[in-house]
C-alpha cells in the first residue's frame, strides 16, 4: 500500500464512530460465520442466492450482486428480471442462472402478476434474496417485489438484502420490512434520508443532544430508525460504514476507493447475501465475540460485507486509479476475502450440514 495512501485513509478516519477494528474483534466473529469447503459437499450446500432486480435501462446492477455473491464463495445464484434485460444479463456470465419474470411490453396488473407467479418456485430453494439491483421504478413492477416482500414474510429462515430501487419501494411501504430482524437494508445517505423520513424517527430525549458529538448522534439515530422498524438490520453507507440492528452499532473505517465508480454498492449488496446466508446456517453456534455487546450473526455479516467492499474496491483502485471500475472491484472479491478468512479445507463435512443436504442439478 501506498504510503501516501494508507495516510490519507489515517486522516479521514473518524475516531469517535463506533469502529470495529477487522484484525482482531471483527475477524473473530466473522470467521465464525464461514463455512469451512469440503470435497464431499453438493453444490448449492454454500449458498443458492436469488437478485430480484434488472430492467431494460439497468442491467449492470443485477449482474454485480449475482456475481460477487459467487465470488464471495456462494455456489449458485439466480437473477430473476425483465425480458428485456434477460438477454443481456446472460451474456455477462455464463455463470447466472437468469429467468426472465415479466414482459415490459405488457399492462402494470400483468408485469405484477407474472412477476410474483413466476418468481415464488423459486423461493424455497434460497438460502437469500436480494432486491432491487437495477429494479426501476415501474408501477406494476414495484406492486410485484411488495407481494412477493409480503409472501416471505413467514420465512425467517430467508434473509433478504434491500437495495437501491427496493430501498425506494420500502420509503414508500416501511410496513413491508417492519418487524422482520431477517431483513438487511444497505441504503446511502439519499436513501438513508429518504428512509428515515418515511418512518419518522423520533428526536432522541437524551440529554446530551446536541452537545455530544455528531458521529455518536449519527450512530443513535440509526440504531434509533432500526427500533422503530422492528429490530431490521440497516447498513448506512458512506465514507465510515455504520450497520445497526438496533441493538448494538457497528462502524467500518475500512479504507476504499476514491473513485467511486457505479456498482461497488451492488457488489456489497451481493456479498452480504451470501454473508447472511451463511450467518443463518451458523445462527444456532455463533458465539459472538466475549467483549462486544453485538450478538447477531446477520449483523456481523453485513459489517464483514463492508470491510469486503471497501477492501475489494481498495485493491482495485491501487492497480487502477483513476480508471477503476465495477469489474476491477469484482476481480478482487474472491482475493480480498481469502485474506480476510482464510480457506478452511475438511477431508470430510462430519456431519456438518450448511444449507441443506440435497444436491441441486440446475
Amino acid at each position: 500500500v501506498s504510503p501516501r495512501l494508507a495516510a490519507a485513509a489515517t486522516t479521514m478516519s473518524v475516531a469517535r464512530y463506533p469502529v470495529v477494528p477487522w484484525e482482531t474483534t471483527g475477524r473473530t466473529a466473522v470467521v465464525q460465520l464461514v463455512p469451512a469447503l469440503s470435497r464431499e459437499r453438493h453444490k448449492g450446500q454454500a449458498g443458492r442466492i436469488g437478485v430480484l432486480g434488472g430492467s431494460v435501462e439497468y442491467t449492470g446492477a443485477p449482474y454485480y450482486a449475482a456475481a460477487s455473491a459467487l465470488r464471495c464463495g456462494a455456489d449458485l445464484a439466480w437473477v430473476f428480471t425483465a425480458d428485456a434485460a434477460a438477454t443481456a444479463i446472460k451474456c455477462y456470465s455464463p455463470e447466472l442462472i437468469v429467468l426472465p419474470v415479466y414482459a415490459t411490453s405488457n399492462d402494470d396488473d400483468e408485469i405484477s402478476r407474472s412477476l410474483v407467479d413466476a418468481t415464488a418456485p423459486w423461493i424455497d430453494r434460497l438460502h437469500c434474496l436480494v432486491i432491487g439491483p437495477g429494479l426501476g421504478r415501474r408501477a406494476g413492477v414495484l406492486d410485484g417485489v411488495a407481494a412477493v416482500l409480503e409472501g416471505t414474510r413467514e420465512r425467517e429462515d430467508l434473509p433478504i438484502i434491500v437495495d437501491a430501487d427496493g430501498l425506494f419501494l420500502v420509503s414508500k411501504r416501511p410496513d413491508l420490512v417492519a418487524g422482520r430482524p431477517n431483513v438487511v437494508l444497505t441504503p446511502n445517505a439519499a436513501e438513508y434520508r429518504r428512509l428515515r423520513e418515511a418512518v419518522v424517527v423520533p428526536d432522541d430525549d437524551d440529554d446530551d443532544r446536541g452537545v455530544e458529538p455528531p458521529e455518536v448522534a449519527e450512530a443513535k439515530d440509526l440504531a434509533r430508525l432500526c427500533r422503530r422498524l422492528g429490530g431490521v438490520t440497516i447498513v448506512k453507507k458512506g465514507l465510515v460504514d455504520l450497520i445497526s440492528d438496533g441493538d448494538t452499532v457497528l462502524a467500518v473505517d475500512t479504507p476504499s476507493s476514491p473513485k467511486r465508480c457505479g456498482g461497488i454498492g451492488d457488489i456489497l449488496a451481493g456479498s452480504a447475501a451470501t454473508l447472511a446466508a451463511w450467518a443463518t446456517f451458523r445462527k444456532g453456534d455463533f458465539a459472538g465475540v466475549n467483549d462486544h455487546p453485538g450478538k447477531s450473526p446477520v449483523v456481523w455479516a453485513a459489517y464483514a460485507a463492508c470491510v469486503l467492499a471497501k477492501k475489494a474496491a481498495y485493491r482495485a483502485f491501487l492497480k487502477h486509479k483513476r480508471a477503476t471500475l465495477a469489474p476491477d472491484v469484482l476481480a478482487e472479491v474472491g482475493p480480498a476475502f481469502d485474506l480476510m478468512c482464510p480457506l478452511n479445507l475438511l477431508g470430510d463435512d462430519n456431519g456438518d450440514d450448511e444449507g441443506d443436504d440435497e444436491g441441486d442439478d440446475s
